[in-house]
């Protein structure tokens, strides 16, 4: 079945809907939110809390043309909330004080020894410099291969605003990376 199916499942009242979308699901959205906290506990938490607002309020909720958009906006509003970067927590923009981490992995074949720890110590130099939204948004999209729509959507910006911090993020990229390849960059992250 596919995700959509899976939806109008749940949304008819069959848990096996909303057990097939979790089974699909969870892994990646605790990847996401393990890029905001380690606290595995509030992590799980949070998916738990997700899908248990979405069999409550299945009735009410609208259909998800884009489910897994819909799934990753709501699962970071509610870790960010429990986290207390949420839109609730007073800031005038709480979310942009959110922090994102970024771990690249070194298991490519291409790569290996003492180049490979040199690449990642040099990508993770570069990250490392970048605000958090700015490694969110190459999560997003590199990472996990959104649009720029589906990021807005996403992390509850306009699209003018996601197109803006990707071109800085990247100008940024560009200007710190010196001999580094941007594209080497975008390849670790992703393949993380």
């Amino acid at each position: 079945m596919h995700e959509s199916e899976y939806w109008n499942s749940f949304k008819s009242g069959e848990v096996n809907g909303l057990e097939a979308l979790y089974g699909q699901y969870y892994q990646s959205l605790a990847n996401y939110g393990y890029k905001f906290t380690r606290d595995n506990v509030c992590i799980e938490e949070s998916i738990q809390d997700l899908f248990r607002r979405l069999w409550q309020n299945r009735e009410w909720i609208h259909h998800a043309t884009a489910v897994k958009l819909y799934l990753y906006h709501s699962f970071r509003r509610i870790l960010l909330g429990k986290l207390e970067y949420g839109l609730d927590a007073g800031d005038e923009s709480p979310e942009e004080e959110a922090p994102f981490e970024l771990q690249l992995k070194n298991e490519h074949p291409l790569f290996s020894g003492e180049r490979m720890s040199a690449l990642l110590h040099r990508a993770q130099t570069l990250l490392g410099a970048m605000a958090h939204r700015q490694r969110e948004i190459l999560f997003l999209r590199y990472y996990e291969g959104l649009t720029h729509d589906e990021v807005a959507q996403v992390m509850n910006m306009h699209i003018s605003g996601v197109s803006r911090l990707m071109y800085r993020t990247l100008d940024h990229l560009r200007n710190k990376a010196c001999n580094f390849s941007l594209l080497t960059l975008l390849y670790l992250l992703r393949h993380s």
